[in-house]
C-alpha cells in the first residue's frame, strides 16, 4: 500500500515503511556518518550475541523462543554503547560491560526463577579456572515448577569462556542424574565446572 508494506509476527500485524535513500550513499555519503557507525556496533552486538548462542547451544536448543536472538542483541548494544574507551563506531563488548548481561533470562517464556525456587549461587574462580555453581538443600515437589505429568528432573550448569573477538569459546558443563519430583529433602549440591567428580550431594 503506497510504500508501506504490512507483515505479520508473533506480536500481530505490523507495518514497515521502504526507504528511497540509496544503499551507496548510506555507505559513502558523510551526512550518514553517524549512521554506518549505528550499523558498524549493531553488527558487533549481533556476532557476539551468536557467538554466546552458539557456545550455549547444550542448553538452548529446547527453548521455544523466537524472540532470543532479537532480545539478547539488544541486551549485547547494551554492553557495546557502555564502551567507554573506543570512539562511537568502533565501541565493543571487550571494552565493554559484559555484566549487563547478568541476569539475562534466554527463554522468555520460562524464567529460570519461576521453575527453580530453590536458592542457588554462582561464583568463577578464574586464577583456579574452575565455576562452582551451589544450590542449597531442597524439597523437589515444593522447589520446583514442574509441568503436569513430570515425575523427574535434572540440574544442568554450563560454564563458558568465550573470546568475542575471535569469535571462539571453550565450554564444559555438569548434570546431575535424574531426581524424582516427590517430598524426599535433596541435600546441597556443588558442581565445579572442569571437574567430572566435583557434583556430589553434601
Amino acid at each position: 500500500m503506497g510504500r508501506i508494506s504490512f507483515y505479520k509476527t508473533k506480536d500481530g500485524y505490523l507495518a514497515r515503511q521502504k526507504t528511497t535513500i540509496d544503499a551507496k550513499r548510506i555507505q559513502t555519503d558523510p551526512a550518514f556518518a553517524r549512521t554506518r557507525e549505528n550499523f558498524a556496533e549493531f553488527g558487533r552486538a549481533g556476532k557476539a550475541g551468536k557467538v554466546l548462542r552458539t557456545a550455549l547451544r547444550p542448553l538452548l536448543i529446547n527453548i521455544p523462543s523466537g524472540r532470543t536472538t532479537s532480545r539478547l542483541t539488544q541486551s549485547m548494544m547494551k554492553v557495546v554503547q557502555a564502551d567507554a574507551t573506543s570512539v562511537r563506531g568502533q565501541r565493543n563488548v571487550l571494552d565493554g560491560e559484559t555484566a549487563l548481561l547478568l541476569g539475562f533470562e534466554f527463554n522468555d517464556g520460562a524464567a529460570l526463577a519461576g521453575s527453580l525456587h530453590a536458592t542457588f549461587t554462582s561464583a568463577v574462580d578464574r586464577t583456579a579456572g574452575t565455576t562452582a555453581v551451589n544450590v542449597t538443600a531442597f524439597v523437589p515437589k515444593e522447589m520446583i515448577a514442574a509441568p503436569p505429568g513430570a515425575t523427574h528432573f535434572k540440574l544442568v550448569s554450563q560454564a563458558a569462556e568465550i573470546d568475542f573477538e575471535t569469535e571462539t569459546f571453550v565450554t564444559n558443563n555438569q548434570s546431575t542424574g535424574e531426581i524424582p519430583l516427590d517430598n524426599e529433602l535433596i541435600m546441597k549440591y556443588r558442581p565445579i565446572i572442569q571437574d567430572p567428580e566435583s557434583w556430589r550431594p553434601s
